[in-house]
């Protein structure tokens, strides 16, 4: 593959491309991310999920959130942007966990990085998952909804599916307004905050966004998720 992009860029020098990987991988192939920066490699979309270690080995994602944040910093190394895509509602997810995502998302200038959909996204299991094997998915699970192709379950917290509503409805009026993704990222940090009964900033101003800049960062033309 790494053949087809070289020779992808002698012929079309101004050609840019992204790529999807895991954070393992992406860390496991070093010494291959100079050459897709000088190939044109903009970013590179990885499933980072949750930043709840515990929530992660459930999903048998293969990393550690100090592994993602291990990516990151790689990439940047060679210039190359990260667009992590999320997945904040399982059923072992708290409010907390999704706080703590979102200070994740900032602490490592992420916000421009990220489409607020992201934020919103609930876990669903298919027929023939490997989550409906795991003994620890049992006392969340319900019946099969062949509308959805998904089986329901609950959550461990009810907050969570109240702050899954509530986000869900911020984001899409947000997006409707096309309205700037670092206001969005302050109005669902500040729902967040609510919901793990955290107090934002005093007399209702959204907290700044601690790292970096928001415009301009390399992206599809339309908000992607899977």
């Amino acid at each position: 593959s790494l053949r087809v992009v070289q020779a992808m860029h002698e012929r079309f020098p101004e050609l840019t491309f992204d790529c999807t990987t895991k954070v393992e991988h992406i860390l496991r192939d070093a010494e291959l991310w100079p050459a897709l920066a000088g190939a044109g490699c903009l970013f590179v979309v990885s499933a980072l999920e949750s930043v709840n270690d515990e929530i992660l080995e459930r999903l048998d994602k293969g990393h550690t959130t100090e592994e993602a944040a291990r990516a990151i910093a790689l990439l940047r190394e060679h210039g190359i942007e990260m667009r992590p895509s999320w997945m904040p509602f399982t059923p072992w997810t708290t409010p907390r966990d999704v706080v703590e995502m979102l200070d994740f998302v900032a602490e490592h200038d992420l916000v421009g990085n990220v489409d607020p959909v992201h934020y919103t996204i609930r876990l669903l299991l298919p027929e023939g998952s490997l989550l409906l094997e795991r003994p620890d998915m049992r006392p969340h699970l319900g019946g099969y909804d062949a509308e959805r192709l998904s089986y329901r379950w609950t959550p461990i917290d009810p907050d969570s599916d109240r702050l899954q509503a509530r986000l869900a409805a911020l984001v899409e009026q947000s997006a409707a307004g096309s309205e700037p993704i670092p206001e969005t990222f302050a109005k669902v940090r500040a729902a967040a905050l609510e919901a793990a009964g955290r107090s934002p900033s005093p007399a209702g101003r959204a907290e700044p966004i601690h790292a970096g800049a928001t415009e301009g960062r390399p992206r599809l033309t339309e908000p992607w998720f899977c």
